[in-house]
């Protein structure tokens, strides 16, 4: 209303020529302007004064700081690049390692803390912007409360930690979770914003795919990661699995649009990033992210296809008789032993294991000593974090060398916090997947509306009317396509984690992201049809 006032004044006021400027400043003296330029001075004054390498990083840092206060939904979108490359560019803070993707969570905390001190301020003056456009929460409650239930699980684990600092480097990160949780609800309030999001993720993750293939063309790696005398991928993640879980984030994503979306552009762009993402996923060499792959596939084209799930129930019918026929010893052993052996349930040596089993008794030494440490300490676990060092005390013959994790994260989670911290992390996850249920359906059911109401026209519709509908129908399409593949890929981490742990290299923010995505989705898709055909926008 100020900055109204103003142009009125400007425009119908005749005053002298230094009046008429003044008056213009005034109208142009917003918060973004404002911050705009001190950041810019600032960067400036950054690259003459300082040295290498901070002449470069400072400024970089300050318009990301300043940015972040102006508009807080930028770290949620520079949040996609920062996970993947943020390892790149580390800062040390009290012995802790802290990556770009902390510190776009933690600036996002305090832009949306800092909102409370200028809100007052910025309303009654001409620097009032839509620097603040946040809005009430809309992630269901229950949700909240399983993540809060799980924080204080995973608190209580510290009672018996082996290393407190271990235990806060994970307490961070799920906090960190939680800040992306609340806040993403607030700040991604359109279906275009959604749509930025996953686009910057699928730019993201095409350009690991193209490190990727760079590493494998050029043979760039350590000779622990060839297999096959074909080197293993690994990207900015330090280890092919991890690389492969984060390949296949977006990939879910990908494929499913590729699948089920419905204009020519959407299924384009998608397919090109899906064979491209495919491409390093199978250089990945990574058992986890093929099978997690597989479900996927499998998920979506179930829930997305109708038509095709008599065919899906009749291949695992036969499944089924597969198995029973090898359970009988009608089917041969030699046809299902290879499968069975990858999979480290026949035939796996823990003290001479060879070359091609190694890797799979190494993980499952790692289950073992998991297993054991959740015995030892069935209530509250070794502490959060201290699998590695409470390692030494529980491997078994050979394998001395911790990995880090139990490489099963169900496994890891009950080693760390026990059964109160694995009943905690299960109904975390059992909230996830009711609340991204809930908005698929919900999404769905809107979809199918559309779609009878565009099989049964009504008598009379005028040319305005059906172009109405069909632009509805568009939407709705590819807005379900895109909920399927957010579900997708939560599921995807989920499966991997049964033999690996994902929530490294700040993935865990991914997957908070993806969740708002899913979420705020439906709350967006509520509102087509009602706008003239388009969703809110803003």
């Amino acid at each position: 209303m100020y900055q109204l006032e103003l142009e009125e004044r400007v425009t119908a006021t005749p005053t002298s020529f230094l009046a008429k400027n003044i008056a213009q400043l005034r109208l142009h003296t917003t918060t973004a302007n404002l911050i705009g330029l001190l950041g810019g001075l600032l960067a400036i004054a950054c690259l003459l004064l300082l040295h290498d390498p901070w002449n470069l990083r400072a400024p970089l840092y300050l318009v990301v700081v300043f940015w972040t206060i102006v508009r807080p939904r930028v770290a949620l979108y520079l949040l996609p690049i920062a996970i993947p490359w943020g390892s790149l560019d580390q800062v040390n803070l009290g012995g802790l390692n802290l990556t770009s993707a902390d510190l776009l969570v933690a600036l996002l905390a305090i832009s949306w803390l800092m909102s409370y001190t200028l809100r007052p301020f910025l309303t009654r003056t001409a620097l009032a912007t839509h620097a603040l456009d946040d809005e009430a929460l809309g992630i269901p409650r229950y949700l909240i409360i399983a993540i809060v239930v799980f924080l204080l699980a995973i608190l209580i684990s510290m009672t018996g930690a082996f290393s407190i600092k271990s235990s806060l480097k994970e307490v961070a990160k799920w906090l960190e979770f939680l800040i992306v949780v609340l806040l993403g609800a607030r700040y991604l309030r359109s279906r275009q914003q959604i749509w930025i999001v996953v686009t910057i993720m699928f730019l993201a993750a095409i350009s690991q795919a193209c490190y990727g293939y760079i590493q494998y063309f050029f043979n760039i790696g350590p000779q622990a990661f060839i297999r096959a005398a074909s080197l293993r991928v690994y990207g900015t993640f330090d280890q092919p699995n991890p690389y492969a879980g984060y390949i296949n984030m977006t990939l879910a994503v990908a494929l499913t649009l590729t699948l089920l979306g419905t204009t020519a552009r959407t299924r384009i762009l998608s397919g090109i990033t899906t064979l491209l993402l495919v491409g390093v996923e199978i250089l990945s060499q990574s058992r986890g992210g093929e099978i997690a792959l597989a479900v996927v596939l499998l998920f979506v084209v179930t829930v997305g296809m109708p038509r095709v799930r008599k065919l899906i129930a009749l291949g695992a019918v036969g499944a089924l008789f597969a198995v029973a026929g090898y359970l009988a010893g009608v089917l041969p052993a030699h046809i299902l032993n290879p499968v069975l052996r990858i999979l480290g349930l026949v035939q796996i040596s823990f003290t001479a294991p060879s070359a091609q089993d190694y890797s799979t008794a190494e993980r499952l030494a790692h289950w073992i000593a998991g297993i054991n440490m959740f015995v030892t300490h069935p209530f509250t676990g070794v502490g959060i974090g201290n699998y590695p060092d409470a390692y030494a005390q529980y491997y078994i013959t050979i394998f001395v060398n911790s990995l880090g994790h139990a490489h099963n994260f169900y496994i890891n989670m009950a080693a760390e916090t026990g059964i109160i911290g694995l009943l905690a992390f299960l109904l975390f996850l059992g909230a996830i997947f009711v609340a991204g249920t809930r908005a698929f359906r919900a999404i769905n059911a809107r979809y199918q509306q559309q779609k009878h109401a565009r099989a049964h026209p009504q008598a009379g519709m005028t040319l305005t009317e059906v172009a109405h509908s069909h632009a509805v129908m568009t939407l709705l399409s590819n807005n379900r396509a895109l909920a399927l593949g957010l579900l997708a890929a939560l599921l995807s981490v989920c499966v991997h984690n049964m033999v690996d742990n994902l929530y490294v290299h700040s993935m865990a923010n991914l997957f908070a992201l993806l969740l708002i995505a899913l979420i705020r989705l439906e709350e967006v898709t509520d509102t087509a049809g009602k706008n003239g055909g388009h969703f809110d926008d803003r």
